[in-house]
């Protein structure tokens, strides 16, 4: 008995020091981002060539052996996020509703630390961010079961704006409420998409229930903390916000499906080595004319992983076509293929080009 407690003792020593080495390196990374704002403060036009986030998860994520890669990259968004705030506020134009998915995932993507702005349109939020008003963006790209999102489609070919990066976020609605008991539930308040997605399994759980439709899920969630009857259909996210407890995890009536973000800023990423760029293009109307564009790929050995078609602005029965692919536009091969395309067809238009979801 008395080895055991001396191996509980040693293992929580061992926890503690590995504690107090963590705080120490986030003091360290601290007191080096108030030296970088100094040197840029004494020499606002000087460059300095500081690691890409992605590159500094990606690391990371390499040189750890026992801890979850993904939990070092949530973890790490964090300490960048709030490194970001000591040199300036991180601003992020989302689609809303307040409390949606595409909150939680410019959260994910950005941190704690990040101000968010919420915006009733996929155009609102590139408009912001191709205006300055905000630094980056977070739009629905596609979903798994219906997949490309037609509006940030196009808006991504009016707006000068790029996609610097991208992340998924599984479509999965819980019940939330003040108590966590589920046999105080007489309504259920949600954002009008969200008591859809979870109608049928909310009234086969709470048929007695009322369901009420709110303008987000932030709105419903308010509603479930101050009243003991009510619940809120939300994410993970909202509970972890507004203080709630999980009455029921993933109850909407479709599972498995993810949505997929994408990232807007105003340039691209550096290369990373693990990149993918997407394109628009549309070719011209003869036979053979699509296939003749994307040869250059072939020849190249590029992999195409994403080709599909949506009807043009301003003509009828004309159709862009958006191509992903790996590779990054500064590669050799991905350039002198993309120039060759844009020999091939009647409109190019670079969307993005930005490191691979880790």
């Amino acid at each position: 008995m008395a080895d055991k407690n001396h191996d509980f003792a040693s293992v929580r020593e061992a926890l503690l020091s590995a504690d107090s080495a963590l705080v120490e390196a986030l003091d360290a990374r601290a007191r080096a981002i108030e030296s970088l704002v100094k040197l840029r403060g004494e020499e606002p036009d000087g460059y300095f060539a500081l690691p890409r986030d992605e590159e500094v998860i990606r690391a990371a994520i390499e040189r750890a052996e026992t801890f979850p890669g993904e939990a070092v990259a949530t973890v790490l968004r964090e300490v960048l996020s709030a490194s970001a705030q000591m040199v300036a506020p991180v601003r992020v134009a989302y689609l809303g509703p307040a409390g949606g998915f595409a909150e939680a995932a410019a959260r994910k993507h950005f941190g704690a630390a990040a101000e968010l702005r919420v915006l009733d349109g996929v155009a609102d939020v590139l408009e912001d961010v191709a205006r300055s008003r905000v630094s980056f963006g977070v739009v629905p790209l596609e979903t798994s079961s219906d997949g490309a999102i037609t509006a940030t489609l196009t808006g991504l070919l009016l707006a000068d704006v790029k996609i610097r990066g991208e992340l998924s976020i599984p479509a999965s609605f819980h019940l939330l409420s003040a108590t966590g008991n589920g046999s105080d539930v007489d309504k259920v308040y949600g954002a009008p998409g969200a008591i859809a997605a979870c109608e049928k399994k909310l009234r086969e759980l709470y048929p007695k229930a009322t369901l009420l439709d709110v303008p987000s899920g932030d709105v419903a969630a308010e509603f479930a903390t101050g009243d003991h009857g009510a619940a809120s259909v939300g994410t993970e996210y909202t509970a972890t916000v507004h203080g709630l407890r999980v009455v029921r995890e993933r109850i909407e009536d479709v599972t498995g499906i993810e949505t997929r973000f994408a990232v807007i800023g105003t340039d691209y990423p550096a290369r990373t080595g693990e990149d993918r760029t997407v394109l628009a293009i549309s070719v011209h109307d003869e036979p053979g004319a699509l296939f003749q564009a994307l040869a250059p790929f072939a020849d190249r050995g590029i992999n195409l992983t994403r080709l599909e078609s949506r009807p043009g602005r301003g003509t009828a029965y004309r159709y862009v076509f958006f191509v992903e692919f790996d590779g990054h536009l500064t590669d050799r091969s991905v350039l002198t293929a993309v120039e060759e395309l844009r020999g091939k067809s009647r409109m190019l238009k670079v969307l993005g080009s930005y490191p691979r979801p880790t």
